[in-house]
């Protein structure tokens, strides 16, 4: 048994084939940091996973295995953090793997540092090739840095970072239970509003996969559309209008979204959460897409219907 458990990692686990959580589960136990505990929360898996789970507990103790009715991811994740009993808390998605040093470099430079928040660099991986996403604030300051995660400059999922428990215990912000759609980000609108101490680690360990296709993200219907509508109105709810501008970013950035699915009507371009010139000019889209999202602007507002054909 471990003493005093530096690192709870939490693992949610719904429907996820067994190769990818067999890839996240070894990845975990091969961390050369020992004093850590990899907390799996069964969110109403089928039998195959959650024997996989078991499997882990017996082959290594610092896995321990809950079972949970299907309430989904953020109700899983709220759980797991009661559980957690590390110095800092960290987010693994059972479909995701970690390099073996993650938790040991990440631990080193939080603890030395007296961090309430370390973010790291990651890879996106797709038919066995890593492609390197740089996540370097601007600056270190809270705010600027739920700025650049709202308007998509930083990447607004909770893997990848680790967070100081005594800090997170004094504020008991949880997962939006009640949303289906970034309840990643909504945490960190809450959570970053205490101003927590932040610092950046350039380096990547996270390797966040792109080749299920059976996950959540990667799977879109005009369902998912709804949902990011509602993430929007929800932002509206809770930030203040000094932020108004990062909203209107992050709306624009689900249209782009939902047109690119064929979804999106001219109506709901048009009238959701207008379009300012600015928001496609300080885009993260290329010149290339730029010019022809004005070209689609000015095409719907003539014809009543999107340009199909988008890049």
């Amino acid at each position: 048994m471990i003493s005093h458990v530096k690192i709870s990692v939490i693992v949610p686990i719904y429907i996820v084939p067994p190769e990818y959580l067999r890839a996240c589960l070894d990845s975990l136990a091969a961390q050369t940091l020992q004093e850590c505990e990899f907390i799996m929360v069964s969110d109403g898996a089928p039998d195959a996973e959650n024997q996989i789970c078991e499997e882990y507990t017996q082959k290594d103790f610092r896995f321990k295995f809950f079972k949970k009715e299907h309430k989904g991811v953020s109700a899983a994740r709220n759980f797991g953090i009661k559980q957690a009993t590390g110095e800092y808390i960290s987010f693994v998605d059972s479909d995701d793997w970690i390099d073996s040093n993650m938790l040991q470099d990440s631990y080193n430079f939080a603890n030395e540092r007296s961090l309430d928040v370390l973010t790291m660099n990651f890879f996106e991986t797709k038919n066995n090739t890593d492609t390197l996403r740089i996540q370097d604030p601007k600056t270190k300051d809270p705010i600027s840095f739920l700025r650049q995660i709202l308007t998509g400059k930083i990447f607004g999922g909770m893997p990848l970072r680790i967070i100081k428990k005594t800090f997170y215990n004094k504020r008991t912000i949880l997962f939006p239970e009640h949303i289906g759609y970034c309840e990643d980000i909504l945490f960190w609108v809450h959570f970053l509003q205490t101003r927590p101490k932040i610092d950046y680690l350039n380096k990547a360990f996270y390797h966040y996969v792109q080749d299920n296709n059976n996950s959540i993200t990667r799977n879109y219907t005009i369902e998912k559309y709804i949902e990011r509508k509602k993430f929007i109105k929800v932002l509206k709810e809770i930030l203040p209008s000094t932020f108004d501008s990062e909203i209107n970013m992050a709306a624009f950035n689900v249209k782009m979204e939902a047109m690119r699915y064929g979804l999106l009507s001219s109506n709901d371009y048009m009238s959701f959460e207008k379009t300012y010139l600015k928001s496609l000019f300080f885009s993260n889209q290329t010149l290339r897409r730029k010019a022809y999202l004005l070209f689609n602007t000015m095409y719907m507002a003539i014809f009543k219907k999107p340009f199909r054909d988008f890049l």
